[in-house]
């Protein structure tokens, strides 16, 4: 049932890190899986050696032949192992043609998959643009996390697009600071809140603003394929932002029924 959207609007501040970076740190109900919806094509396939296929254009296809979309993720997900934690995820082809052609099938007949009733299906929407093809899974989306550095330039491009962003999210909109910024969460939390309830009409509380993200590395190099884990990888400053994010986002999410689950990707496979 819950999905989680992660996104962005300006720059490429870290969307499918912090995705692979929730879903290798999550809770152990959460049982999640990692879809890669970016439609300017995937990174996972190259950071972590995975095969071409299965990917996203594999998922839409078999979204349409079966009601259970347990099953699906057994045939179409690959593991990406984090240590001792293996993280199943459904990668995108390095064009992005192709998962622009997906995306469709996924938010329309297929949907189901995008909402498994024994999993959290984190998705990496990438950059977000006018027309883009993942705007119809934000409205799916329980919760939509939108990544921003703190600069004024950053902030400003995200006011612009608030609107679209508030009007598409059928659940929670929370803005995700990441490193590198130079206001805190509070005062971009004021500028946002302010420019809702202003110039949008509508009450201060629809945007959350969380962070922000540490400056960390070491665990981005982890989550990125060019660095092995650690015996303590978890406590890497960046790890402990995104366990605590689990914290922070619970609130949002639908109950997950554990006790429908098939067996994990990697016993499947």
């Amino acid at each position: 049932m819950p999905l989680v959207a992660v996104t962005y609007v300006k720059g490429r501040p870290g969307a499918t890190t912090t995705a692979l970076g929730l879903a290798a740190v999550a809770p152990e109900w959460a049982r999640p899986v990692v879809i890669e919806c970016d439609q300017a094509g995937g990174d996972l396939v190259r950071r972590h050696e995975l095969a071409a296929v299965p990917s996203v254009v594999d998922l839409a296809a078999a979204a349409r032949g079966t009601a259970d979309p347990r099953e699906v993720f057994a045939a179409v997900a690959q593991p990406v192992t984090v240590r001792e934690v293996t993280v199943p995820v459904v990668a995108a082809p390095a064009g992005g043609a192709q998962t622009r052609a997906a995306l469709p099938e996924l938010t329309g007949g297929g949907r189901a998959v995008l909402t498994a009733p024994d999993r959290v299906v984190v998705a990496d929407c990438g950059r977000l643009g006018p027309g883009s093809p993942v705007w119809p899974l934000l409205r799916l989306a329980d919760v939509v996390l939108v990544l921003v550095r703190a600069t004024a330039a950053d902030v400003a491009h995200l006011r612009e697009h608030l609107g679209d962003l508030v009007d598409a999210g059928a659940g929670r909109l929370v803005v995700l600071l990441g490193a590198g910024g130079v206001y805190p969460a509070a005062e971009v939390a004021d500028v946002l809140s302010a420019h809702v309830e202003q110039e949008l009409a509508r009450e201060r509380r629809v945007v959350d603003v969380l962070g922000p993200l540490p400056d960390d590395p070491r665990a981005a190099a982890v989550l990125g394929g060019d660095l092995i884990a650690g015996r303590w990888w978890r406590r890497l400053p960046l790890m402990t932002a995104y366990a605590q994010l689990w914290d922070d986002l619970l609130p949002y999410l639908p109950t997950v029924t554990p006790q429908l689950a098939v067996e994990d990707v990697e016993e499947a496979s």
